[in-house]
């Protein structure tokens, strides 16, 4: 595929790579389950490649907060 490739760094059996396409973006995620290698291929509009960029960015930044919350907040009596 090509120009992005993510690859985890505990040695997970995934990859997601993406490619720009003609009209948009395809984008493969490839995992085993059960011994078994699948590849799901999504050929997205640029529209739709935005939207799912901005949800995984979404969810990263929730999942973010919620590990490392924000210290309490403290008064000076």
């Amino acid at each position: 595929m090509g120009k992005l490739r993510l690859v985890p760094p505990d040695g997970a059996d995934w990859t997601i790579d993406a490619a720009s396409a003609s009209d948009g973006v395809e984008l493969a995620i490839a995992f085993t389950i059960e011994g078994a290698p699948i590849t799901a291929r999504f050929v997205m509009d640029r529209p739709d490649a935005r939207k799912l960029s901005d949800g995984l960015r979404a969810a990263a930044g929730d999942g973010t907060m919620r590990t490392f919350p924000k210290p309490a907040e403290t008064r000076d009596a």
